[in-house]
């Protein structure tokens, strides 16, 4: 059975507040009630109480301002239970002196004091009695005080209304108030469960409103971080289920590609051999092209974790040059400045890298990349320094960051793909496929480093660092 946390607070909550309001409230309107009764007897008393002790005769004038005082009836008799004074109608006088309890005191003879009033009923009415015996007169020997029940009645209404009113008010505000904050808290979980069921769903388009500062709170901010979380790691497992699929595809076309340019180039190499007479250039610019698409599919084979063959070490500088041979045909065709800029020959000389073959590799696609951002009649320069170690730059440690800085006068990466170009498959070009800056990052990640883009002085400059030390990496 489905018991929601609202009435799990509402409810004992509740009923406490109840219990405690009513046993309060009518605690109150009793003793209200209770000393209301006793103030109106000892004001009936204070006036009975001159006559208790009075030596003169009474008379019903007399008794007509003790009404007048004190809203009761009176009823005097003699001796011999003659009617001597009263305020009542004669036979109804008469009819109440007939009653048992009449003969009988409900006070102490002498003392002014009425006792405890007893209920009467004489014809159609009903009253209060009390009885007081009158010692001093020598005419009155009894007097009935008769408070008409209807009167006392009202007054105890007076006196237990207001109690029972505040109790009931005061029991009305708690629940209305306990009632809006439990339903606030139960609203407020209940939007946190739906958003995790939206979770469940792997819907991550709103975060949950974060109000209050309370324990709410505390959850609420708790389960956007875990939407986020979960969002990158839904999005992290689709990438690599992605990554993974079309990784296998394309080591099996990059195998079969790097077979067929094997066989072309070598059908080239024995043209040459053969035919000395021909246009050598035209076919060295054909092998240079043979040789950029060859080390293109070897870094598609790097990233496809293709480890069959050790990592060959090698120099920076002498990548670049080869770089920008495989490179300078298609800068000349599109009227397109290339410039690399290496440093002093002493640093040249610490720029050895571990695997020269990826690190060419990633090189090309950056520098390609800047190529063809760069357009016709645009320019690419390549900026190489060897800096000292002064902060982090990775898992790996060394004595020297050797960055390589590619600046072109292209257009820039697009704002909405700034924040995910080094993930795969992620590009702007229609004809690209996504995966040169990802190679290039996961290199500089192999070596300690970093890959970073940046948008400066209206150029488009990537920042590619990696430890180094003077031995190599």
């Amino acid at each position: 059975m489905h018991w929601p946390i609202r009435n799990q607070i509402l409810l004992p909550f509740a009923i406490v507040q109840t219990l405690a309001v009513a046993v309060l409230s009518v605690s109150a309107a009793w003793m209200a009630a209770d000393r209301a009764e006793r103030e109106a007897v000892g004001r009936l008393e204070r006036v009975v109480a001159t006559l208790s002790t009075a030596s003169f005769p009474v008379r019903v004038p007399i008794l007509q301002q003790m009404k007048g005082l004190s809203g009761a009836d009176y009823v005097a008799s003699g001796s011999l239970g003659r009617i001597t004074a009263t305020t009542l109608d004669e036979d109804i006088a008469t009819l109440i002196l007939s009653i048992p309890q009449a003969s009988t005191p409900t006070g102490v003879p002498g003392s002014g004091r009425l006792g405890r009033l007893q209920p009467i009923t004489a014809g159609d009415q009903a009253w209060l009695m009390g009885t007081v015996q009158i010692l001093q007169s020598p005419e009155l020997k009894q007097l009935l005080v008769l408070v008409p029940e209807q009167q006392w009645q009202s007054l105890r209404q007076e006196v237990i209304l207001p109690p029972l009113m505040i109790g009931a008010v005061t029991l009305l505000v708690m629940v209305s108030v306990s009632f809006w904050l439990a339903a606030r808290m139960g609203g407020r979980l209940k939007r946190m469960q739906q958003h995790v069921q939206q979770l469940a769903s792997l819907e991550f388009d709103q975060l949950l409103p974060v109000t209050g500062s309370d324990e709410l709170h505390e959850l609420a901010t708790s389960i956007n971080r875990m939407a986020q979380d979960l969002q990158n790691s839904t999005r992290q497992i689709r990438l690599s289920e992605r990554t993974s699929l079309v990784t296998q595809v394309a080591g099996g076309l990059a195998h079969q590609l790097r077979n067929s340019i094997t066989g072309a180039r070598m059908a080239v190499q024995l043209h040459l051999r053969r035919c000395r007479d021909t246009d050598r250039e035209s076919l060295n610019v054909a092998l240079r092209q043979l040789s950029l698409t060859e080390n293109q599919i070897r870094g598609l084979l790097r990233l496809t974790r293709d480890a069959q063959q050790p990592p060959v070490a090698g120099r920076l500088d002498q990548l670049l040059r080869t770089i920008e041979e495989l490179l300078h045909p298609q800068c000349q065709h599109s009227n397109i400045r290339l410039a690399v800029e290496l440093p002093s020959v002493q640093d040249c000389e610490r720029l050895e890298v571990a695997d020269s073959e990826q690190m060419q590799a990633s090189l090309l696609n950056l520098v390609q990349n800047a190529v063809e951002a760069a357009g016709p009649g645009g320019h690419v320069i390549v900026q190489v320094s060897v800096l000292p170690t002064t902060i982090p730059t990775g898992s790996l440690s060394g004595k020297f960051v050797i960055r390589v800085d590619v600046l072109d006068s292209g257009p820039g990466v697009s704002e909405e793909l700034r924040s995910r170009i080094f993930e795969p498959f992620v590009t702007g070009k229609p004809e690209g496929v996504g995966l040169g800056l990802t190679l290039a990052a996961q290199t500089a990640e192999d070596h300690g480093g970093s890959l970073a883009y940046e948008r400066i002085d209206g150029l488009t400059r990537f920042r590619f660092e990696i430890a180094s030390d003077s031995t190599g990496v």
